[in-house]
């Protein structure tokens, strides 16, 4: 399996991590959250690692394309990890519109290079020999 198609596997299962939390957070009272959201969406955050290092690495396509993608998907994570740690370790216990706007953002970024990935694969794909 190709580094494309790793980092594409790697950002579906970020995209089902971040889903899970959600569904674990709001399936419990906002008092009795628990650990298990931070923990589904750490190992959320670590699926996107791992794709955006697999992108950065040196690889087949020349004119760095995939470091390009893999340099957007590494600082989107960087900044929701640290919306989290910032706005939700906070009083406000994420209760900030700004910061849920940066985070739509970033998901957007992360959908955005896994979409471009699936459709470059796609097109691989069905190419001729």
């Amino acid at each position: 399996m190709g580094g494309r198609r790793i980092a594409l596997v790697a950002l579906v299962a970020f995209a089902v991590a971040t889903a899970g939390a959600i569904a674990l957070s709001e399936s419990r009272a906002a008092a009795a959250q628990g650990i298990a959201p931070l923990v589904v969406q750490a190992l959320g955050y670590g699926c996107a690692l791992v794709a955006a290092l697999v992108l950065m690495a040196p690889g087949d396509h020349p004119g760095g394309a995939d470091r390009r993608l893999g340099g957007a998907v590494l600082a989107a994570v960087a900044l929701l990890v640290l919306l989290d740690v910032e706005v939700y370790a906070g009083e406000g216990g994420g209760t900030n519109i700004g910061a849920g706007l940066v985070r739509l953002v970033c998901l957007l970024v992360i959908i955005g290079v896994a979409g471009r990935l699936l459709a470059t694969s796609l097109t691989a794909g069905h190419r001729r020999p």
